[in-house]
């Protein structure tokens, strides 16, 4: 089961080259990312991550590390990766790819 807010033991398995993000409401302090094309840079806290098994590739590719902040854009008119709700708060999945940088919480 859960605990407490996502942390310990993740209660969702991933897969791949896929990670979890629970999203954050508003930039990490101290940390601001800035798209050339002025699309949104959304935050999410990792929470779940695959092996980092790319098929396409055949090769292992390195994953952020679980509580790391995760950035990646969205652009107003399309959701990056599948979405879904627990108690509330709002989670992604996204491909690695989809992830622009990774870094750790302070």
């Amino acid at each position: 089961m859960m605990e407490g807010p996502m942390m310990g033991t993740s209660p969702f398995q991933v897969y791949g080259i896929n990670v979890v993000v629970r999203l954050l409401a508003e930039a990490p302090p101290g940390v601001r990312l800035y798209c050339p094309k002025g699309s949104p840079i959304r935050y999410g806290v990792v929470v779940g991550r695959g092996d980092g098994f790319d098929e396409g590739a055949n090769t292992f590719r390195e994953m952020p590390p679980l509580e790391a902040v995760a950035a990646f854009e969205e652009t107003a008119e399309e959701v990056e990766g599948h979405y879904f709700y627990v108690s509330g708060e709002e989670y992604r999945v996204l491909r690695l790819d989809a992830v622009i940088l990774a870094f750790p919480q302070e």
